[in-house]
């Protein structure tokens, strides 16, 4: 009986993806003529997809595959290193630091939607911007500007990463230091072997919400060359309110396309993501 429904719930889940898939293979004017749940082409038509594989459409592939390695980088890191430090080191102002972390994660991501906007636009000195910010447009339809943008959402990771380091015993690290190991050494003989599960989690979890980000692109960015493939989806949903042709199969071919290596990445690790929120709920 399990079986059956949990059969059904994941057809249920499945069923857009579906839908995607099929209706990026319709011609144009055959797509407004939809009348079935599951819509099958009377007219095969590939041309959409290969159209994403042009010279031109494989920028926005190659800038999305780019900046989601780069912010898988910085962001593993960047919970690695301070989420080890307040875990184990002791400092002035630790426990302010922690819970100024913790209350980051309270404040909606749509109320920093406009201040990061002004701050990327009156960047000194850049998109002929002067001393003051003024004169220019700064990093907005930038390609920088997709890659300095680390949402406050992140810091969730620092504090995974701090839960699961704190559970672990001091014992591995003190050896390390009696046989003459620093810091830096011992965090990544000791430490990162050990947290496996925990970083594994953190890098794919990122990769796949930077990766399906569409907001930063389609706010900062509106040309095709400098934004990503889900920026691109975004730019011809909101040219569906214009005059002219709406070519919906284009879109859902993009979003299929745009779809489809998260859904490999999280099919394939999933049991790493599960491993690594559990080692972060361990209790020392």
């Amino acid at each position: 009986m399990w079986t059956f429904i949990l059969t059904a719930i994941a057809l249920v889940m499945l069923y857009p993806f579906l839908f995607s898939l099929l209706a990026g293979f319709f011609p144009k004017e055959d797509f407004t003529h939809i009348s079935s749940l599951l819509p099958i082409p009377g007219r095969w038509v590939i041309a959409w997809y290969k159209s994403l594989f042009e010279p031109t459409m494989l920028r926005p592939l190659l800038n999305t595959v780019l900046r989601t390695s780069w912010y898988t980088l910085i962001v593993t890191s960047m919970a690695f290193f301070v989420g080890y430090v307040l875990a184990r080191l002791q400092f002035p102002g630790k426990t302010f630091f922690f819970f100024f972390i913790i209350l980051i994660q309270m404040v909606p991501g749509v109320l920093t939607l406009i201040p990061t906007y002004l701050l990327m636009a009156k960047i000194p000195l850049m998109g002929g911007n002067d001393w003051f910010g003024a004169g220019g447009h700064g990093l907005i339809n930038n390609p920088l500007v997709l890659y300095v943008l680390i949402g406050p959402a992140n810091v969730v990771w620092i504090y995974l990463f701090r839960q699961s380091t704190a559970a672990l015993p001091r014992d591995f690290e003190e050896a390390a230091s009696i046989d003459g190991s620093g810091f830096f050494r011992t965090l990544l003989t000791i430490i990162l072997p050990i947290q496996k599960p925990i970083i594994a989690t953190i890098a794919l979890n990122t990769a796949i919400g930077t990766w399906n980000d569409w907001l930063n692109p389609f706010m900062f960015v509106n040309k095709i060359e400098y934004t990503t493939i889900t920026g691109y989806v975004g730019l011809l949903v909101s040219a569906l309110s214009k005059f002219g042709d709406r070519n919906y199969p284009l879109i859902f071919a993009a979003s299929t396309i745009a779809t489809i290596p998260p859904l490999v990445i999280f099919l394939f690790t999933q049991k790493y993501i599960v491993q690594g929120f559990a080692s972060a709920g361990i209790k020392g």
